[in-house]
């Protein structure tokens, strides 16, 4: 016998704030406005649905940048463990199965979700050796994903193409990129930043790129107040992933934090703001 929903409840209030977080985990809506990363593996929460959207269009709340969004580019898998992006600070690369690398890996891992997702089977390797490997012991997912196996070690480059299935010469072209550019030798991809040149034996983990969180949402004001046509819906107000960050358009503006920024600092905005009108109605 199924049974009924519960009735409906109503409650008053003179503030109200939108603290639902994002939309990263309706698939259709990041399809719909962030059609470059629908594809990818969701890395955030299943309750960013989106709900903020859905009460802002029924109250006609501005909204901004639903375009912009967090990826990452090194998430492992079948894993599904984030790999931190010290690796490649400290000297790592990222080949794709042709053994090619395809990009700068030091722009950013949010920017280059989507550069791992244009290869082949939308997959990567990074590629690290035993320094790189000391370094980021320290990073607990790193630390969680030796533990199972994540980080495969081959003794030479022969092994390792032959692992990933990718041709020899182009991977150790790829391997030995860093060391070209500090002998001097412009990279081809116009990468600058080589801690060290990469020895062997070879670490390797494959990964993709996922969507972390999105960055768009409903347009505040300096008191995190919804605004509608420019001006601020009396007693409503969004923080964190339901309003609209600081990382403009896309994943490129996105810098680490910027996600706990909005929650903390538009959070903080709002309680203020929703504690004054509290006290301005006598309640």
């Amino acid at each position: 016998m199924r049974s009924s929903p519960p009735p409906a409840e109503s409650v008053s209030s003179h503030s109200v704030i939108l603290a639902t977080g994002g939309f990263g985990g309706n698939a259709q809506l990041v399809r719909e406005l962030i059609p470059e990363i629908a594809d990818a593996m969701y890395f955030g929460s299943e309750g960013c649905t989106g709900a903020m959207l859905r009460i802002g269009h029924e109250l006609g709340a501005d909204t901004g940048y639903l375009d912009a969004y967090q990826g990452h580019g090194s998430v492992a898998i079948p894993h599904s463990i984030m790999v931190t992006w010290a690796t490649i600070m400290h000297g790592a690369v990222l080949v794709n199965s042709l053994g090619e690398r395809f990009g700068d890996e030091t722009v950013g891992y949010s920017e280059y979700a989507r550069e791992v997702l244009k290869q082949p089977g939308g997959v990567a390797w990074l590629v690290i050796d035993k320094r790189i490997d000391g370094l980021c012991r320290a990073f607990g997912d790193y630390g969680d994903l030796v533990a199972t196996g994540g980080v495969e070690w081959w003794d030479d480059v022969d092994a390792l193409a032959a692992r990933i299935g990718a041709p020899a010469r182009a991977l150790s072209a790829s391997v030995t990129s860093g060391q070209r550019a500090r002998d001097g030798v412009r990279d081809v991809t116009g990468r600058t930043l080589w801690e060290a040149a990469l020895t062997q034996p070879y670490g390797v983990i494959k990964v993709t790129g996922a969507l972390f969180h999105t960055q768009g949402g409903l347009l505040t004001d300096g008191d995190a107040a919804v605004l509608k046509d420019g001006l601020p819906i009396a007693g409503l107000f969004a923080a964190g992933g339901a309003a609209v960050g600081i990382s403009g358009h896309g994943p490129d503006g996105y810098l680490a934090g910027n996600g706990l920024l909005a929650a903390l600092g538009l959070g903080h905005l709002a309680g203020r703001a929703a504690a004054r009108t509290a006290v301005g109605s006598g309640s």
